[in-house]
C-alpha cells in the first residue's frame, strides 16, 4: 500500500489525499548513488537491481515474476577483478542491501544472502551512506586518495 498524506489544495482550500514523497530507503539509496558516481574506482562495474518496490500492482508483479525476478535480491551489485599471489585474475562480487533505520531483512533477503555467500560472493547490509562507504572502502572499491565521509581512502 502506498503511503498517503493530507495536503490542502492551493485554490479550493480543501484537504485532499496525496502520495507521500519517498523517504527512508529510497532517499538513502539516491544519496549513496550520487556519492558513488564520483568516488568509486573506474574499473568497478556496479548497478542497481530494479527488483521491486511499493509502487508495483498485482499485474506488474506477475509480469516481473514471468520475466525472472529474484525475490530478496540485494539493492546494489558491484563487480571487480583482483589479482591473486600468482597474478591471476579473480572476479569478485559484492551484493549490498540498503536498509533505512532498523527495518529487518525479509526472509527472501536472508535466503538470498545465504545463497550468494555460498557462491563465494560478498554480502553486506548498510544502514547509512557512511556505513556503505566504509564497506566499499574496506573492500578497496573507493578510488585511492579520495576523501569521502570524513575518511581518506
Amino acid at each position: 500500500m502506498m503511503p498517503v498524506a493530507k495536503q490542502r489544495d492551493l485554490f479550493t482550500r480543501r484537504w485532499r489525499n496525496v502520495l507521500a514523497s519517498p523517504q527512508g530507503e529510497t532517499a538513502f539509496h539516491i544519496q549513496l548513488v550520487s556519492v558513488l558516481r564520483w568516488c568509486i574506482r573506474p574499473d568497478v562495474l556496479w548497478r542497481h537491481v530494479p527488483n521491486g518496490g511499493w509502487l508495483k500492482d498485482k499485474r506488474e508483479g506477475a509480469k516481473m515474476r514471468a520475466m525472472g525476478i529474484l525475490s530478496g535480491s540485494a539493492d546494489l551489485e558491484f563487480h571487480w577483478i583482483e589479482l591473486d599471489a600468482l597474478h591471476r585474475k579473480i572476479r569478485r562480487v559484492l551484493h549490498l542491501e540498503l536498509k533505512a533505520g532498523n527495518r529487518p531483512r525479509s526472509e527472501a533477503q536472508v535466503a538470498f544472502a545465504l545463497a550468494v555467500r555460498l557462491l563465494g560472493d560478498e554480502y553486506h547490509v548498510a544502514r547509512s551512506v557512511d556505513a556503505a562507504i566504509v564497506i566499499l572502502g574496506n573492500l578497496g572499491l573507493i578510488r585511492p586518495g579520495v576523501e569521502v565521509c570524513g575518511r581518506r581512502w
